[in-house]
């Protein structure tokens, strides 16, 4: 055993038991959620009514997180819903985290119900780290109202996927020499980082296990997944192949993102909303004559989970084509079906147009560049809203999300 020390910490069924908690705290005499047939969910007569979250005898009916409202009631016609409260979600997540600092300065919150903590060094405080995960464990029963299952390794990588063992309210240790015996022998669609897609390549190349991708030559997982690859290869030996901790853009960057009132559930409306983000992102850039070398997406579901990649442009740019295209590209590798509710359009490798090295389709971009000055002059103008895509008339999203008009007048002439 190396001589750090992290804990994956995850709440069991996180919506539901956050609102189980408050219930009872407000009424001992409560019903607790918990244990009847009952699930969060969106509003069902929107196309945000979805589960959101739903109780271990729900989930015996064969109730799924994500499924439309109706879908699930015929499988259990007694389910008992609960309207989603993202305040009541937010304040219970801000109470672990507060919980978990008393135990490591370190803690990396990693979606709403999610955290590491680095408890290298801290035996002489709390004891080891069984010992210390299974008091922590009761210790937020009793305090907070709910249950949590606790991952253990020497890495992060290794600690969420012991995290996500058998719930719930369950402690689990997966150290390197437990990687052969404990998480080899899983379905390859459960390593951390590979979603639908990928599982299904690696199966079409006879990958079924974990086991099976760590015994792979990466060499050849590199020529067939690329940089994907060599991440999940490092995650199913045990190595660090994500990074949890993100790093900070050493470069310059112009970006736009927003949350949705809905949660959107369909590659069209996705791609509208990037649209429109990506005009907001390349108006930016061309006021400040600057160029994109790199394009960023980032989602958030409804769970709070986030998955952003990045590509680079063949051509540095600031137009709304590049850019978008780019982006819509990197969303249909990203996504994994879960309805959205924000979305991110970056770019980085950030250059003034006086830096950019001009090449063969410079005649090509530069009449696009012309087009879009002219109506950047317009919108200087007369507002941001007196031009825009005819797409945008009826649309949920406004043509340039993000954006504020600095004028706003009566003539509105249509892309």
């Amino acid at each position: 055993m190396s001589n750090k020390v992290f804990f994956h910490i995850d709440v069991n069924s996180a919506f539901l038991s956050w609102e189980a908690a408050r219930r009872i705290k407000e009424n001992s005499d409560s019903i607790d959620l918990r244990n009847i047939a009952s699930a969060v969910s969106g509003d069902p007569k929107k196309r945000s009514g979805i589960i959101l979250a739903k109780s271990s005898i729900a989930k015996k009916f064969g109730v799924k997180t994500g499924e439309p409202v109706h879908l699930a009631k015929r499988k259990c016609p007694e389910l008992y819903l609960v309207p989603a409260d993202f305040n009541l979600y937010i304040e219970s997540s801000n109470a672990m985290i507060r919980f978990l600092n008393k135990y490591s300065p370190h803690v990396y919150q990693y979606s709403i119900d999610e955290a590491f903590i680095d408890m290298t060094g801290t035996q002489r405080l709390f004891g080891d780290p069984i010992t210390c995960a299974n008091s922590m464990r009761e210790k937020i029963k009793e305090e907070l109202g709910f249950t949590i299952n606790i991952g253990i390794s020497d890495n992060m990588v290794l600690a969420k996927m012991a995290g996500d063992f058998s719930k719930p309210d369950k402690t689990h240790t997966l150290f390197k020499n437990e990687i052969e015996e404990k998480m080899w022998p899983i379905p390859i669609e459960e390593l951390f980082f590979v979603g639908r897609k990928t599982a299904g390549e690696l199966r079409k190349m006879g990958i079924e296990t974990i086991g099976d991708l760590a015994k792979m030559d990466i060499n050849y997982i590199k020529r067939k997944l690329k940089k994907h690859g060599e991440v999940i290869h490092n995650h199913a030996n045990g190595l660090d192949g994500y990074n949890f901790l993100g790093e900070k853009a050493k470069n310059k960057s112009v970006g736009n993102s927003t949350t949705t009132a809905f949660d959107i559930s369909d590659l069209g409306t996705a791609k509208h909303l990037i649209l429109s983000l990506s005009e907001t992102v390349c108006a930016r850039l061309r006021k400040k004559d600057m160029m994109a070398g790199v394009v960023s997406l980032e989602i958030v579901d409804i769970n709070f989970k986030k998955n952003s990649a990045q590509k680079k442009l063949k051509r540095r740019s600031n137009t709304v084509n590049a850019i978008y295209s780019t982006a819509c590209e990197i969303f249909l590798d990203i996504w994994d079906g879960k309805p959205i509710r924000h979305i991110g359009v970056g770019t980085s490798k950030v250059e003034s147009k006086e830096e950019d090295q001009l090449n063969f389709f410079e005649y090509t971009f530069s009449k696009e560049e012309k087009l879009y000055k002219a109506v950047d002059d317009i919108r200087d103008k007369y507002g941001d809203d007196s031009l825009k895509r005819a797409s945008f008339l009826e649309s949920e999203f406004r043509h340039m999300e993000g954006n504020k008009s600095k004028k706003k007048k009566d003539g509105i002439v249509y892309l």
